[in-house]
């Protein structure tokens, strides 16, 4: 290997000169890159209501990383949102669309992976999002409350097994 001054060898010399040509190109990046939706350092949707289309809320912003946002539901817990659900951030998180739009249709799965259902509805108190209701393989209808979902993306996980899901709801 050659050698510069006969102590730092040359790949390490061009090594450095590429980090400073990756600093200057990270300097000219446009302003959102590394930014949330709505332009902000990360960070600025925690504590925000988030609602759909209707005014629906589903709970407030609690954390978020670059695929979810951990949405809590008060003192019973949480539950991880896709990011592919939020259209825009204002003084509060609006979603794409109404709750029972956005999420009818999707699949749910129990915490050990087995399929439970069909999102075939949502049920809503006091302009809050409260509860799902699940059509399994047989046609029979189980509710699924908030505090049992894990997270909502490209479907539904849940905190808890499909035996312990129907011996809440019987």
């Amino acid at each position: 290997m050659a050698a510069l001054s006969g102590s730092i060898p040359i790949w390490h010399i061009s090594a450095a000169a590429n980090r400073a040509k990756k600093v200057n190109a990270d300097a000219r990046l446009p302003r959102s890159v590394g930014r949330n939706a709505d332009g902000l350092p990360g960070g600025r949707m925690i504590g925000k209501a988030v609602v759909d289309t209707e005014g629906v809320e589903v709970g407030y912003v609690a954390g978020e990383d670059a695929q979810f946002l951990r949405i809590a539901e008060g003192p019973v817990g949480s539950l991880f949102l896709g990011r592919r659900f939020i259209d825009r951030i204002e003084d509060r998180v609006v979603l794409k669309g109404a709750i029972e739009d956005l999420f009818r249709g999707l699949n749910v799965v129990d915490a050990s992976g087995e399929f439970v259902g069909i999102v075939r509805d949502t049920v809503e108190t006091e302009d809050t999002m409260d509860s799902l209701i699940v059509e399994d393989e047989e046609g029979e209808t189980v509710v699924v409350v908030l505090e049992d979902i894990k997270m909502i993306d490209e479907f539904i996980e849940l905190d808890v097994t499909a035996d312990e899901l129907y011996a809440n709801a019987g």
